[in-house]
């Protein structure tokens, strides 16, 4: 993870602490931390100076190529009102024979990806049994890929690498609907970038799932999420999709 990174994280981190900390002196919150995996493919549409490449990845080929992955989100809710954030970060290299025109045999891509969203929430619909929440917040993310075209000749090979770092204005919502004492369902979608300065061109996510209470502190939770990401790195058109099963377990306190 890049200096970079660290420094976006920790900032989003103490924004939300510091919220979290002032309304806590006047009233309760309750707290939830949840880790999870996200077993997902990626696809990714890059310019190049030589031509656009695609990859697409299915998880199995993800968990070969994968170096390191981490995933978490945390949640401080006080009535109606919610603080959410939440931390993605994959890094894997991976490699594809499929030829760049005639000229290239295999591309291999090295792709690093850090996602941190920072939401305030507000429950419209705040039933013992169902709860609406919309969302407004930030997202933001650290992309590094490097891509290396591999020509039968080495001395014809090529290279190129993207690089950047954005914030995404996000607007969302969130349900959550309880099925019996213990059975739950929920999910959320969420739209955002729109071109804002040097925000996406648009990015969005969906995610739908299940969940089972064991008592009043855990929980376990899975379902689908996909991500979609189109944005100008480096004056070259790219796009990134990530999706797939989520499974995870929370602790609430």
């Amino acid at each position: 993870m890049t200096l970079r990174s660290r420094q976006a994280i920790a900032g989003l981190a103490l924004c939300a602490a510091t919220m979290a900390g002032g309304a806590q002196a006047q009233s309760q919150w309750d707290y939830s931390l949840s880790a999870y995996g996200w077993f997902t493919a990626l696809s990714t549409e890059l310019d190049t100076p030589v031509g656009a490449v695609e990859t697409e990845l299915s998880f199995g080929d993800i968990w070969d190529d994968l170096d390191i992955a981490a995933f978490a989100a945390f949640e401080a809710r006080n009535g109606r009102w919610a603080l959410l954030t939440d931390l993605n970060y994959a890094s894997l290299t991976s490699g594809q024979d499929t030829p760049v025109g005639i000229a290239f045999d295999s591309v291999d891509v090295d792709t690093r990806l850090t996602v941190v969203s920072a939401f305030a929430a507000y429950a419209v619909v705040d039933r013992d049994d169902l709860r609406v929440d919309l969302a407004g917040g930030v997202r933001y993310y650290d992309l590094d890929i490097d891509v290396a075209l591999n020509a039968a000749a080495a001395a014809n090979d090529r290279a190129a690498a993207f690089s950047e770092s954005w914030i995404d204005p996000v607007v969302g919502a969130r349900m959550r609907a309880d099925l019996s004492d213990a059975w739950f369902v929920d999910g959320f979608a969420d739209v955002g970038g729109f071109g804002l300065g040097n925000a996406s061109d648009l990015s969005w996510q969906v995610f739908g799932g299940a969940g089972y209470r064991f008592n009043n502190t855990w929980s376990l939770r899975g379902g689908y999420r996909y991500l979609s990401v189109d944005k100008e790195i480096d004056g070259r058109d790219t796009k990134l999709e990530l999706y797939g099963p989520v499974v995870g377990v929370t602790a609430r306190f």
